[in-house]
């Protein structure tokens, strides 16, 4: 089995660059999760839950083969939670880095794709489009700018634990970039990692 997760702060283009991955690579399953309302003991269960959930299911189903795009995963919950819940995310998070390794050593291919973008007029206009708001998050160039500080730390520190044959990391920039530009550079991304 082959997972690539499309990890980054709102306005990187995450949902526009899965979509095409999944129209144009054959034989593609894309995953968008889910983010909960709920906050306290019982949002944390919940989200728990969920995850928990989703790693059994890959857990399972390691030994298909299967090609599983994450438009957004636990990752996401780490970086929000931090910023706009009440509960500790935190445990659970390295739990769940724990049986994503495992998977690895399972033989799972694990690409995880992180999106950014460090053009603040370029966010704005991106920001503006039509889109979904996350429960209560105010849609700002500084609430993206804060995201993505975020997410870059938490690739860097997994960079040097988690990085092995199975387990890749890659950055890309967005800025000045259409969606098609980026979608070259991920399957790139890709097929290097292979």
């Amino acid at each position: 089995m082959e997972i690539t997760i499309i990890e980054g702060a709102r306005g990187t283009g995450k949902t526009s660059v899965a979509r095409l991955v999944r129209q144009r690579v054959s034989e593609v399953t894309l995953v968008n999760p889910t983010g909960f309302h709920e906050d306290g003991e019982k949002g944390l269960q919940k989200i728990s839950d969920y995850y928990n959930s989703w790693m059994s299911y890959l857990a399972g189903m390691c030994i298909h083969d299967s090609k599983l795009l994450f438009d957004r995963f636990f990752f996401t919950e780490r970086v929000f939670s931090e910023f706009y819940k009440s509960y500790n995310f935190k445990p659970v998070y390295f739990d769940l880095l724990d049986e994503l390794e495992e998977l690895a050593y399972m033989g799972v291919k694990v690409n995880l794709i992180l999106l950014t973008i460090n053009d603040e007029k370029e966010l704005s206009q991106r920001l503006t489009r039509d889109k979904v708001a996350f429960a209560n998050v105010a849609e700002s160039v500084e609430e993206s700018m804060k995201q993505q500080e975020r997410y870059e730390a938490l690739f860097t520190s997994m960079r040097y634990r988690f990085e092995t044959s199975n387990i890749k990391l890659h950055t890309i920039d967005t800025t000045s970039k259409s969606n098609d530009h980026v979608y070259t550079e991920v399957v790139a991304k890709l097929k290097a990692s292979q």
